[in-house]
């Protein structure tokens, strides 16, 4: 079976190849050839992750192949200097259908369920406990950052959570955030808007990109944290 990759350079040496055809389905690192060639195996454990969280889903046994379909090369905004434009592919511009938002509630629902479970595994000092090497302080500033970037892609979108009302409590904000994006993402099927922000542009299938993205990618970075803690 083949995929069609989108690839860009998110940050300075850190590649996403993006499987289009896979919502939560990506590889990431340092060169677009290392995050192309990951790719096949992260559609595996892709496929691996959906039947762990649904048993009677097909189990997949074709040939994996892949082919790039757009790259796009980040770049500064000129509006603020600091802020690095990310991908809007050209897949970004269908609006998303019944089906697509019912699957992404779906897949919202697992990578929940997966961060939850890390983070339940855990002590509040754990959680709590400064990193220097972190940016974002501590784990418990992970999940804040996870809940705030979420609210921060709809906002894209006017479908935000006033930032100024959030709960202060890391796992409360996870859960104010998440009860907003499940109520707006049904108001998204067949939403052709596009908008634009410091250069960047916003679709609705962009954000629901992003947002499945953005937890898959940091739920697996503080299972890592953890388990050197």
């Amino acid at each position: 079976m083949r995929y069609r990759l989108s690839i860009e350079d998110m940050e300075p040496n850190h590649w996403v190849a993006w499987v289009l055809d896979l919502p939560a389905c990506f590889s990431s690192a340092q060169t677009p050839v290392d995050a192309v060639a990951l790719a096949p195996g992260r559609i595996s454990a892709y496929y691996s992750w959906l039947s762990s969280h649904d048993s009677s889903l097909p189990v997949i046994t074709e040939s994996i192949e892949v082919e790039i379909v757009e790259t796009f090369h980040s770049f500064a905004s000129t509006q603020d200097q600091e802020y690095l434009v990310n991908a809007f592919f050209e897949d970004d511009r269908r609006p998303p259908n019944y089906w697509d938002v019912e699957l992404a509630l779906r897949l919202l629902q697992w990578t929940r369920q997966d961060l939850l479970k890390v983070v339940q595994s855990a002590t509040q000092e754990q959680l709590s406990r400064p990193m220097v090497c972190e940016v974002r302080g501590s784990i418990a500033g992970i999940i804040k950052h996870i809940a705030g970037a979420e609210n921060w892609y709809f906002d894209q979108l006017d479908l935000a959570l006033d930032r100024a009302q959030l709960p202060d409590d890391p796992l409360d904000m996870l859960k104010a955030v998440r009860t907003n994006t499940r109520a707006q993402l049904v108001k998204l099927m067949g939403n052709e808007r596009i908008t634009k922000n410091c250069d960047e542009l916003w679709s609705a299938r962009k954000v629901i990109r992003r947002t499945l993205w953005h937890e898959r990618d940091h739920t697996q970075h503080i299972a890592h944290l953890l388990a050197h803690l």
